[in-house]
Formats: C-alpha cells, structure tokens, sequence
C-alpha cells in the first residue's frame, strides 16, 4: 500500500472510531489486533499486515462505517444499535 493511502486509511479509521465512540483498546479487541499495532498505524508508525488492516475495516464496516474516497460516513442514519456497539468498561 503507499504511504499515502496509508495516511488515508489511518486517518479513516481514527474517524471511524470517533463516529462510532470507540475507544483504541475496543477497536483492538473487537478486531481480535494488539492495540499497539492500531496504535501504530493511527500514528504513521508503521505499515501493518493486509490481515490486520482486514480485521480493523471489517470491525467497522460491520458496526455500519462506509469507507468512500473522501472519509467515512454511516451507511444509514441515524445508526442502529448494534451488538458492535461498546458496553461501558
């Protein structure tokens, strides 16, 4: 992937998270990934494994994040709740 896509993807995926509410750590548990390695990619750090990249875009597709050429968004608004959506830790 180039670094610009990555750019892209990390920046997508922190905005994600922030339309869904999740935390780093909820993200990484969910998508079965050490929070270091989000944490890395949100960060420019490092390229992480196409599986990983996987898990992470799938966690969220799945809780309705639509990922387009310019950010992300809702596939439908207002978001239903989902069993994707955090409990209170």
């Amino acid at each position: 992937m180039a670094a610009r896509d990555l750019s892209l993807l990390a920046a997508q995926i922190r905005a994600a998270r922030g339309l869904l509410g999740w935390s780093q750590v909820y993200l990484a548990e969910t998508a079965n990934v050490h929070r270091a390695t989000l944490v890395d990619l949100e960060s420019g750090k490092r390229e992480p494994h196409e599986a990983t990249l996987t898990a992470l875009t799938s966690e969220l597709a799945a809780a309705g994040i639509l990922f387009t050429e310019r950010g992300v968004e809702f596939r439908k608004w207002p978001m239903k709740a989902s069993a994707h959506t955090p409990t209170k830790r």
